[in-house]
């Protein structure tokens, strides 16, 4: 192995020893085979320029990301690393080290990472500390402990920083589960604490409190016969929201018989929930159906999960069918939605909800479906289209009731070296306000319509590609309607023996918006050109890489690309016009 192979190796193992992500097997440990490497490591900067507007964006960032798994005598480790300066401007950082040996039957984890024990206890959150999972035969058991929030201080002269301030919260907790010929049954309890000294200054115009929180889930699967099952869990979670409220001798959870009375603190600021899930259900050859009752006491909160839909009852019913050798399926969930199951609102709302979805096959080049769906749903909107824009405020959180139909019709035609497609998606979206008002009010609505029409061609042997479509959008809403049209282009081909990827793309939108009779027009145009740089194409790399495994030597495959992102928006009656310029380059090598 090259001396710069060798120092690499010495680096990532001592990396490793500190903070290391994903799974290796320690049971193929073995002197005989050697040290390999693979993986890969990309560096990535942006810079931003804009005129005619304050910068909405830093004028320079950089990451650095890998993924790295060093096999050395057959004890494999896995390194996962993302790194940036942007992680030195946000209250939690972008910057994270992951590392999870495994072995036979055991897992552990290492690092910022994350777990689930059940909906409803711990659920995805993240954290950075330590977790284990166990497997052995039938037995399934978990643990962790850790960091779920570090601290982060309030700024006195900002007050737009005190939605950010945090207290240090750790949190720990355990399953246990045994599971036999798809029965299974589980328990799982979860622990997490603010740290009430990990601040020294808490304003008193300030809503920041430190929080405790126990909670536990049972949940039971269990076979009847050869084609009906069933299913429930039930959860229970109690949340102190004031560790520095008075304790008492009898808690907000009145009554003799307190689960929690020993793992939680009584205070006047103690709540108690519980939620519910549970389903039987019947398999037949070609049709299925399942009945589910759930509910989730006003107000749920676990600090084991970012969000947790609360208030709720849902009985629903669950039917499939697969017709004609599966070319046609269908799909519903219909039943009853209840809230304000507390009876504390001035009203409660009682529906019917459904959704349903139909799927239609014919032949290759043929795929229609169609769906309808009018549940309550909880939305968390982030910007997609930067993956280098972590702006923590450029989000959409919004819980609303809505009913929506959907259509999607596809035709795909062409020759083996030449494709063309065809698309056309339509969508209709009634959304209602779910939030609460002091005084009845009439309810607010909004209607939302959306078509989508596009043509692809893709010619494989010369690697071009062609795409364009056109958008047309509607909002409307009482006192304002909002149109927002306009068409897309894009177009790439690979030259220079498929070593060089060039794409351009350019949409124009035109975006009209009336307010109480008050007409206002803006359209923005969105140019990009790209290109990606691979010394060797797939066939080589193929080869080399068998070279490699043979001669144990790394080579890899290397990549340069950079792209330019150009954009101009007109000027309107609150601001004049202005373009924003972002260029991108970046370096990937893969081994």
């Amino acid at each position: 192995m090259k001396k710069t192979h060798k120092q690499l190796v010495i680096l990532l193992l001592s990396l490793a020893v500190q903070r290391t992500l994903h799974a290796q097997a320690l049971d193929e440990l073995g002197v005989k085979k050697g040290i390999k490497i693979n993986g890969s490591i990309s560096a990535n900067t942006v810079a931003y320029t804009a005129s005619g507007i304050d910068s909405r964006r830093d004028p320079f960032n950089w990451f650095l990301q890998g993924n790295l798994n060093i096999n050395l005598f057959g004890y494999n480790m896995p390194f996962s690393f993302s790194y940036s300066n942007q992680g030195r401007q946000f209250a939690q950082p972008f910057n994270r080290f992951q590392f999870a040996p495994s072995y036979k039957w055991a897992r552990g984890y290492f690092g910022n990472t994350s777990m689930t024990f059940s909906n409803y206890t711990l659920a995805g959150h993240m954290f950075n500390g330590v977790g284990v999972e166990l497997s052995p035969g039938k037995w399934r058991l978990s643990g962790m402990y850790g960091t779920l929030q570090k601290a982060v201080a309030f700024d006195v002269n900002n007050k737009e920083t005190y939605n950010s301030a945090a207290f240090t919260r750790k949190g720990w907790g355990w399953k246990a589960g045994y599971e036999d010929k798809g029965n299974s049954y589980s328990i799982s309890f979860f622990r997490a604490k603010d740290d009430t000294t990990s601040l020294a200054f808490v304003p008193p115009d300030a809503n920041l409190t430190p929080r405790e929180n126990t909670a536990i889930a049972v949940a039971v699967k269990q076979n009847i016969a050869r084609r009906v099952f069933a299913d429930v869990e039930y959860s229970v979670s109690v949340l102190n929201r004031d560790l520095r409220a008075v304790k008492t001798s009898a808690d907000s959870m009145q009554g003799s018989f307190n689960l929690f009375k020993n793992v939680l603190s009584p205070t006047a600021s103690a709540v108690y929930f519980d939620a519910v899930q549970a389903g039987l259900g019947y398999t037949g050859n070609f049709y299925s159906v399942q009945v589910r009752y759930e509910r989730v006491a006003p107000g749920y909160t676990t600090l084991g999960a970012y969000n947790v839909v609360n208030d709720m009852r849902n009985i629903t019913m669950a039917p499939t069918l697969q017709l004609f050798n599966s070319r046609v399926q269908l799909a519903g969930n219909v039943g009853i939605q209840t809230n304000n199951l507390d009876k504390s609102k001035t009203s409660s709302t009682r529906r019917f909800v459904g959704s349903g979805t139909i799927g239609v096959m014919p032949n290759e080049h043929w795929m229609i479906n169609a769906s309808y769906s009018n549940f309550s749903t909880y939305t968390r909107v982030r910007p997609v289209h930067d993956p280098y824009f972590n702006n923590p405020l450029d989000s959409l959180n919004f819980y609303q009731v809505s009913t929506s139909y959907n259509g999607v019709v596809a035709y795909q035609f062409g020759s083996k070296t030449v494709k063309h497609g065809l698309m056309l998606t339509v969508n209709y979206q009634l959304a209602s306000d779910a939030q609460e008002a002091q005084q009845p009010v009439q309810t607010q609505k909004s209607n939302f319509y959306t078509a989508n029409a596009g043509y692809s061609y893709n010619q494989l042997e010369k690697g071009m590609t062609f795409t364009a479509g056109g958008n047309y959008y509607i909002q409307e809403m009482p006192g304002m309607r909002t149109y927002f049209t306009g068409p897309t282009v894009s177009a790439g081909k690979t030259v220079w023996k498929k070593k060089l990827r060039l794409n351009a793309s350019s949409a124009y939108n035109i975006t009209k918006a009336i307010v109480n009779n008050a007409s206002t027009r803006n359209s923005v145009w969105n140019g990009t050109l790209q290109a990606a740089f691979t010394p060797q194409s797939g066939e080589q790399q193929a080869a080399t890489t068998a070279t490699t495994t043979n001669s144990k030597k790394i080579t890899g495959r290397h990549s340069l690309n950079a792209g330019l992102n150009f954009l101009h928006q007109q000027a309107v009656t609150t601001r004049p016009a202005f373009t924003e310029l972002t260029v991108t380059v970046g370096y990937n090598w893969s081994f």
